[in-house]
């Protein structure tokens, strides 16, 4: 019996793990929708961060806006985001003409409008990972020459209240931090320890009240 019991609770563990998506744990954190020294097509990038466990493959992925806007990821191989790791995609990777960011993957078919826009991100089989719907300045940062940063990892990124202007001056004249945490307005980056279900903590206690009841 107690070992029919330890397998019933044990699967369930192993069920609510795998239940869990690895992709959840990507998030869009930064937003460069429009540059002031060089112009928007060769200076809009946004950048994604991995607040998950694993390391994650996004090439096959898409992203886009509601609309028509839309790009497959391909790169001629695997594109990895570390886990605790930023991934910068732009319109441009010429640091020589895109204001000096170092993008690590370029695109083409999406545009960041600088008023009200969309930026959506879905994986490989077109589960939406993340999105973020700004409106162009009444509750969103509405720069110029200075990107939108995410203050914390565990806020709701959906929200115009989560986000700040950047404050990090790059040698170029703009502002962002590209390709790193954005702790020019508070956010501190760190990967998350999913909080144990419900469920997983019932089924490891019947583990644990069964062992004890065997063993008298």
């Amino acid at each position: 019996m107690l070992k029919i019991i330890t397998q019933m609770a044990l699967t369930a563990v192993i069920g609510l793990t795998l239940s869990i998506p690895a992709n959840a744990g990507i998030i869009i954190n930064e937003i460069f929708q429009n540059p002031s020294v060089v112009t928007d097509s060769n200076g809009e990038w946004f950048e994604l961060f991995n607040s998950g466990l694993t390391d994650i493959d996004i090439n096959g992925w898409t992203f886009g806006d509601n609309d028509i806007d839309s790009q497959v990821v391909n790169n001629g191989g695997s594109l990895i985001i570390s886990s605790g790791g930023f991934l910068v995609l732009g319109r441009n990777a010429d640091t020589l003409t895109n204001g000096g960011i170092s993008v690590d993957y370029q695109y083409s078919a999406v545009f960041l409008a600088n008023g009200a826009d969309e930026l959506v991100l879905f994986d490989d089989v077109l589960n939406e990972i993340d999105r973020v719907e700004w409106d162009g300045g009444p509750v969103f940062p509405d720069p110029t020459g200075a990107s939108m940063a995410l203050t914390s990892i565990s806020l709701d990124n959906n929200l115009g209240s989560s986000w700040e202007t950047s404050t990090f001056l790059h040698a170029s004249g703009d502002f962002s931090t590209a390709g790193r945490c954005n702790d020019d307005v508070g956010q501190v980056c760190s990967v998350s320890v999913p909080e144990p279900s419900t469920l997983a903590i019932f089924a490891l206690g019947m583990i644990g009240l069964a062992s004890r009841r065997f063993k008298k």
